[in-house]
């Protein structure tokens, strides 16, 4: 039995808000690590490096989130 388009778009939006909370978690953990001697010495390429950790950790996330976009967004099709 196919998902009503409401349901959908509950799923939906229940995936992204786990993905969403993950990367927050994950970001105030990067925050309280900043290391204020090494950002003051080289700011943009302490802040590149921090943001190239955080990507890296979350690239999983961001390819789920990015899978289920798609789902859903061809889902809707389906039933448009």
């Amino acid at each position: 039995m196919a998902q009503s388009p409401d349901q959908s778009i509950e799923d939906y939006l229940d995936e992204i808000d786990v993905l969403v909370a993950e990367a927050e978690r994950d970001a105030e953990k990067i925050l309280q690590a900043i290391d204020m001697k090494e950002l003051l010495k080289d700011p943009e390429g302490y802040l590149f490096a921090l943001a190239d950790a955080f990507l890296s950790r979350h690239v999983g996330a961001i390819e789920r989130a990015n899978k289920a976009g798609a789902k859903h967004a061809t889902h809707m099709m389906a039933i448009a």
